[in-house]
Formats: C-alpha cells, structure tokens, sequence
C-alpha cells in the first residue's frame, strides 16, 4: 500500500479531508480490494475508541498507547511514538511517511487483535435494498437500505456486541446473563430481550433509538455515566447543535433528547419509524434536503440540487411502490420544482 493511502485513511478518519481526498479514497478502495478490508479495519477501531478523545493530541497519545498494548500481545518490542499533530492555518499539518507508518501499525495491530480474539461477521445492505437475518443467539434483525451491521459470529464473550452504521430493526432474544449491546457513532444501547429500531446514519446529524416492546438501556457517547431507560412506545434523538462542525471536535455538543414514537396522523396506527419494515416510505413536514437522502437510500438513486432554495421545501406523504418517476410525479403534484430523471441520476432546479 502507498504512504499516500495511509495518509489520507487518516485525514478522512479524522474528518480532516478535503472533498477531493474523500473521491481519490474511494477511488483506491474501489480498485483495490486489500485497500478497502484495510480501511474497514482501521475505521472499526476509530468507531469503537474515537468517542473517549477530547481532541487529536489526546487522541495520537492513545492510538500510540494502544499500539503498544497490541504489540505486546504480540510479544514484540515497544514502539517509541511516531506521531505529533501540528495545527497550521486551522487544519492539522500530517507527516506524510510518519502518518502511513502510524496507520499501517495501527491496521496491523487491529488485524492481529481481529484475528486472535473475535472476528467479526458483517452483514451489509446496498442502497434500495433490506436484508432480514437470525443471529446465532436467536436474535433477528432487519436492516435497512445502505446499512452495516458487525458482529462475533458465535458471542464468545459474557455479552453480544454489535457495531451498526444505517438503520436496523431488532428483535432480541432474551439473555439475562449476556446483555446485548449495539454500538453507533452517537450513542450505545443495552438491552437484555425487546424489539426496537436504530436509525444511525453517517451523514445525517442525529441518531435515533425508538423501543416498541421490553425496556432498553442508552448510554450517549460524550457522557458515559448518564443512562437513558427507555419505556415502550419511548424515542430517544441524539442531535448535534451545529451539523457543519467536524465530529472530532463536536462531541460536547451532542444533545439527547426524550420523546415518544411518530404516528403519521391522528386516525393513523402506523408508527412512522418503522414504517420501512412495511415498505412504506413516510414523512411528514420533511424538508426537501432531508426527504432527497433518504429517496437516495430507498431507490438506489443519486439526487443533486441546482437551486438551493429548492431543499427547504417541505412534504408529507407516504410512498409504498411506487417507481421514482412516480414518486417525484407525486411530490411535484404539491409543490412547485423542476426536475429531470436520467438513469439512476435526478437533478432537482
């Protein structure tokens, strides 16, 4: 692997890139596929550590820590630090060669602790499509499109510990003696048997845990000693203040938020945050912005806007089988925008 990927899976990690990096890692990782198991490697340790670093000094000083640990579990030899972030014109100044050397030890040292431990399973879902499975303990989940679920196969260990990006629904078979516990990037959840839906995606600003049945237990990532019980028909929303700011400095402005689940109307009984395990696409006040990622996720589509003010528009509808023509024919039905549909790309003026 070049220094150049090592860099910049740092810098990325550390939301530290430019729009441009982001395309040319993607780019590798599309060619190359020892490329992109490295990077998952190295993204799984940053999404289980990073919420416990205030800032990157803390953070390297950890990572150097950590190595160490692994390493000697290896029984090699310590490793002297390698790295020092340097702040220059309001962005950290990388070391090229030191930063590939930090981020190969790291993707190693993870790899071995993978390997030697408890590898983990992971279940993916593409864009327009869901997926629904058993876990070996009996739990069933239900993923939704362009989601990602991690896992030790056989939970070894004295609970069952999932890792999930997107959003999935659970049914979990009842452990008092193993907890199952899912992680995301904002917020933890512990339960021991219920059903409940996690909306946790990256590029969305708020992360959401709604129980149906049973009782679940949310541990925010900045303030692990505060504990969220939940009741059914209870939702927690986990919000950033200001969405534009990095995730590496925003963790103090992570606000949790109680509140029950969403019926679409009054007359309604359909519960809107789960309303995709009927393949039912809700929403209601959305504004258009909003409504476009989710449509992205849900029709395997790529939708871009030529007129901003066009995001704020604002819809309430429910979409169940139509095709994206019709979908937008519908949506276009109440409000006034321009659009045109090529292929599986739709740009909104």
């Amino acid at each position: 692997m070049s220094e150049r990927f090592f860099e910049i899976v740092i810098k990325d990690l550390a939301g530290d890139s430019t729009p441009e990096e982001g395309q040319e890692l993607k780019h590798i990782m599309s060619e190359d596929a020892v490329a992109a198991r490295q990077y998952e490697l190295f993204r799984m340790y940053w999404a289980q550590n990073h919420h416990d670093h205030i800032d990157n000094r803390r953070l390297f000083s950890n990572v150097q820590m950590r190595i160490s640990e692994l390493e000697k579990e290896a029984g090699t030899e310590d490793i002297a630090p390698l790295m020092t972030p340097v702040r220059g014109k309001g962005r950290l100044v990388w070391l090229s060669g030191i930063a590939a050397s930090v981020a190969l030890l790291i993707t190693a040292s993870v790899f071995y602790y993978r390997s030697q431990h408890d590898p983990l399973t992971a279940k993916f879902t593409s864009r327009g499509e869901k997926s629904t499975f058993m876990l070996d303990d009996g739990t069933r989940v239900t993923l939704n499109a362009d989601s990602k679920l991690e896992y030790a196969a056989d939970f070894p260990t004295k609970s069952r510990e999932v890792y999930l990006t997107g959003e999935a629904f659970f049914d979990v078979h009842g452990d008092a003696q193993k907890p199952f516990i899912i992680h995301t990037d904002k917020m933890d959840i512990k339960v021991l048997g219920t059903a409940f839906n996690v909306k946790s995606y990256p590029n969305e600003t708020s992360t959401e845990a709604t129980l149906l049945r049973g009782a679940i237990e949310v541990t925010v990532a900045d303030n692990p000693d505060e504990k969220i019980v939940l009741k059914p028909s209870q939702k927690v929303v986990v919000s950033d203040y200001d969405s534009t700011r990095k995730k590496s400095v925003a963790l103090k402005d992570v606000v949790p938020s109680l509140t029950t689940m969403t019926y679409f109307s009054q007359k309604d009984t359909m519960i809107m945050e789960t309303s995709w395990l009927q393949n039912k696409l809700t929403f209601h006040d959305e504004d258009f912005e909003t409504l476009a990622r989710r449509m992205e996720r849900w029709y395997n589509v790529r939708i871009s806007f030529n007129a901003d003010r066009k995001k704020q528009l604002r819809f309430t509808g429910i979409l169940e089988g139509e095709t994206v023509a019709e979908a937008f024919h519908a949506l276009n039905l109440t409000e006034d925008f321009a659009y045109k549909i090529e292929d599986s790309t739709i740009v909104i003026y």
